[in-house]
């Protein structure tokens, strides 16, 4: 039981002592690189977002991890995919950055006439030894300072690979050479297929550092030179003449159709498409509707247009003089008499005809609720005036209705029969005898 224990508690010491071996258990990571990337922050050559995200310090074993790690999803503000994701120093990011948009872009379009959209990595960040051996110098992947590139992945989907293509066709042979050679004067290492037998399939690139400031460049950099791929170009606007039907249709130039003569006068300071002599005696006539058949140009001599007579203004001494003062010279404002009575002395209002009265005050209007009276009854028809007393019987010569004042008609005329025994039979108030039947 005791041995059993004490196997527990010395195994892991065991193996926490061949660890250290193999990294250096006392080693320390040069100051340098926590310099570096202390400097790259500072100067804001990384800038964190949705494809770059800062990660965690990385502390493995040894000497191995960095300060301030970053995790890489793509590269040239997201429109190069990193596939899978690297994990890589400030340094390394912003100078693997710079590599991506400034050169393997445009080696892209110049050898392919498209970008990529995809790099494949081999190897960021690994707590290893150069060209993963047991003994040797510990590898700039174990600090996020190294990157291994297997192939490229352009717009259409062609894939160029390392290990396939370095000796393939004649433009992915181009463009990986291109790109090699702008990375040996980016980065301090750069190990392609040729330099020995661990770099067959891929490009390697890092930042170290030496003491005597030397780079490595393998295989010799050989920038081979891009094909002249057809690139469509628009053709040139040029103008219609001046006063000249545009065309109709498209804008496109057909083939083999002439092109307008343009006309746009004597060389010099008259270029801007007029006549000097006819600008300066004659206004400019404007420009005719478009017809529906292309009009020509045609050329009129400036004598054709009738001079504009001058514009004659009457003299100073025809307008009053009344409420101003003559000015002294050209130039000078002009002066306006005050006016003798001042419209803003009551407020905008008349005058007071009380001397001595106060000014008015801007009291509110009064509002009166109104009042909810029933309407008046109609005035009731006049009675007829009497001309006669009542009670009294008129005269045998002057009709009842006469008397009373029921019939307007005068005594002279002969009046409607009809409508005079009517009203004589309404205002008397004896009925007549009536007549016998079969007498007159």
């Amino acid at each position: 039981m005791t041995r059993g224990v004490s196997w527990f508690f010395v195994a892991p010491l065991v193996l926490l002592g061949l660890s250290g071996c193999k990294f250096g258990l006392y080693e320390q990571r040069e100051p340098w690189r926590s310099e570096a990337e202390e400097r790259c922050l500072a100067e804001g050559r990384v800038k964190p977002s949705a494809f770059i995200v800062a990660d965690r310090a990385i502390n493995g074993a040894g000497t191995c991890g960095m300060d301030h790690a970053f995790r890489i999803t793509a590269f040239s503000e997201g429109s190069v995919e990193v596939s899978p994701r690297a994990t890589l120093a400030c340094p390394m990011t912003s100078a693997v950055d710079q590599w991506v948009t400034q050169d393997v872009q445009p080696a892209a379009m110049a050898w392919f006439g498209q970008p990529v959209v995809k790099m494949k990595q081999m190897s960021s960040y690994s707590c290893r030894r150069m060209n993963g051996a047991k003994t040797g110098k510990i590898s700039e992947h174990a600090f996020g300072n190294g990157l291994d590139i297997a192939g490229f992945v352009l717009a259409n989907g062609r894939e160029i690979s390392v290990k396939k293509d370095w000796k393939g066709s004649a433009d992915a042979r181009g463009f990986l050479r291109t790109v090699q050679a702008d990375a040996c004067e980016r980065f301090s290492v750069v190990l392609a297929p040729g330099s020995n037998i661990y770099h067959y399939d891929h490009i390697h690139i890092d930042l170290m550092r030496r003491a005597s400031g030397n780079s490595t460049c393998k295989p010799l950099a050989q920038r081979p030179i891009p094909p002249r791929l057809p690139v469509y170009k628009a053709p040139a606007y040029k103008a219609p003449p001046y006063g000249a039907a545009w065309q109709g249709g498209p804008i496109s130039a057909v083939p083999g159709a002439a092109e307008p003569v343009e006309n746009y006068g004597p060389e010099g300071a008259e270029q801007e498409g007029y006549d000097v002599e006819a600008s300066a005696s004659a206004p400019l006539a404007p420009a005719p509707l478009a017809p529906s058949r292309p009009a020509v140009a045609r050329t009129v001599p400036a004598s054709a247009y009738p001079a504009a007579p001058a514009p004659v203004y009457p003299a100073a001494s025809a307008y009053p003089a009344t409420g101003r003062v003559p000015m002294g010279g050209v130039g000078e404002p002009m002066v306006l008499t005050p006016p003798a009575v001042d419209p803003y002395a009551n407020g905008g209002y008349a005058p007071d005809p009380t001397p001595g009265a106060p000014a008015p005050q801007g009291y509110p209007a009064r509002t009166y609720p109104a009042q909810a009276y029933p309407p008046a009854a109609p005035p009731a028809p006049a009675a007829p005036a009497r001309t006669r007393p009542p009670g009294l019987l008129p005269p045998g010569s002057i009709p009842l209705a006469k008397w009373l004042g029921l019939d307007t008609t005068p005594t002279t005329s002969t009046g409607n029969v009809r409508s005079f025994t009517t009203e004589r039979e309404f205002a008397s108030p004896i009925p007549g005898v009536g007549a016998e039947a079969g007498t007159d």
